[in-house]
């Protein structure tokens, strides 16, 4: 069937590094005709139909992929935890045994260093969560489907590290809108270019520019949002009910795991680069929002600590997530140094079940795809 002109479905493989894609022959799907075994359309379309068939994580019962404090010091000897935090800050007090890496090398050192699939979760942390949120909205999207943000970050770990208390305000209450914006216009997909010809290439190539962007560029805090009103296309990102008891002026109600989809709302996004800016309670599911809306092209900014930061007394008041240091902080040990790990502590953690070996690394399998593919 080598010399079909029609591809049907196409079994993709996304390994740690650069994927490749196959392609299998079955009858009575009438797709495009295509010189040299590729499917012939839009960048975009491509990627959107590969990501749609490879679980559409964005709208799945696993999104957002965050963890607790408490889970995380509970199992050190079997999670892989990656601190992208400032190397300055990694050696004020850090997990003992996470490793410091740079947000631009996290790819490569999975790639390249350790056996991430080894470990039953790869735990991402930063000094409060906004940060881990979008590298690991990025490395889900990837294929990493063991990938955790920590919630709150660092700031949930020990009530030396807070960088969450001075930034919670409800200084915009007055501020809110409470009518619904309806949509009355749609644009066209981003014009993607990679230069990439199949679903699992063109993810992997946009996956790689996201990291080379310093994540302190794509967060917009409220005061500046509420100042420039016009300057953003505004997504509150949250269910309706919530949204009916305040949102910021213009913004548009998109409902969790059901909105940002290709059949859904995405096509209201404007692709013109306007800025979309993304805000949630705490900023963190929002993150992953912003990965996924950058990697399919779009202009995508989050504000850091959602709605805490703005309208915190509204949402304490309707019983949606804030933070409180007496119940989000916990009191576990920090190691200081350059040194991820404390040979003392590392035993007693590891008495009682063995840490991982490190393993070969085991290839990522996405579902099958229809269009996106290539040979």
């Amino acid at each position: 069937m080598k010399n079909s002109k029609y591809i049907i479905i196409v079994s993709l493989f996304l390994a740690l590094g650069f994927s490749s894609c196959q392609q299998k022959y079955e009858p009575g799907h009438g797709l495009k005709e295509v010189p040299e075994g590729r499917i012939d359309v839009p960048e975009i379309e491509a990627l959107l139909t590969f990501m749609g068939n490879s679980g559409d994580y964005i709208n799945s019962t696993s999104f957002p992929s965050l963890i607790k404090a408490e889970d995380v010091y509970e199992n050190l000897n079997r999670y892989y935890v990656i601190d992208i935090r400032k190397n300055s800050d990694y050696q004020k007090g850090h997990i003992n045994g996470a490793v410091n890496i740079d947000i631009p090398n996290v790819l490569e050192y999975l790639n390249k260093t350790v056996a991430a699939s080894a470990y039953e979760k790869l735990i991402i942390v930063c000094k409060n969560g906004q940060s881990s949120a979008y590298v690991t909205g990025v490395l889900r999207l990837l294929g990493y489907s063991n990938a955790y943000s920590m919630s709150y970050g660092m700031s949930s770990w020990n009530p030396s590290i807070d960088h969450w208390s001075d930034r919670i305000s409800s200084n915009h209450v007055i501020d809110l809108d409470k009518k619904e914006n309806n949509r009355i216009k749609t644009y066209p997909f981003p014009p993607i270019k990679t230069g990439q010809s199949c679903g699992a290439e063109i993810l992997n190539a946009r996956g790689v520019t996201l990291f080379n962007t310093p994540t302190s560029r794509l967060m917009i805090k409220a005061d500046r949002v509420f100042n420039e009103l016009d300057e953003f296309h505004i997504i509150a990102y949250m269910p309706k009910e919530i949204y009916e008891q305040g949102h910021i002026p213009g913004a548009f109600l998109f409902e969790p795991k059901k909105s940002l989809s290709k059949d859904g709302l995405l096509n209201t996004l404007p692709s013109n680069n306007k800025k979309i800016l993304v805000y949630d309670y705490t900023g963190q599911t929002a993150g992953f929002v912003m990965a996924y809306l950058r990697l399919l092209g779009y202009n995508a900014f989050s504000m850091p600590m959602g709605a805490n930061s703005f309208m915190y007394s509204v949402l304490k008041t309707n019983g949606k997530p804030v933070f409180e240091k007496s119940k989000k902080v916990s009191d576990f040990p920090l190691i200081k140094g350059n040194t991820p790990t404390d040979k003392a502590f590392e035993k007693q953690i590891n008495s009682s079940v063995p840490a991982p070996k490190k393993v070969k690394k085991v290839i990522r399998r996405k579902k099958k795809e229809v269009e996106g593919g290539c040979s």
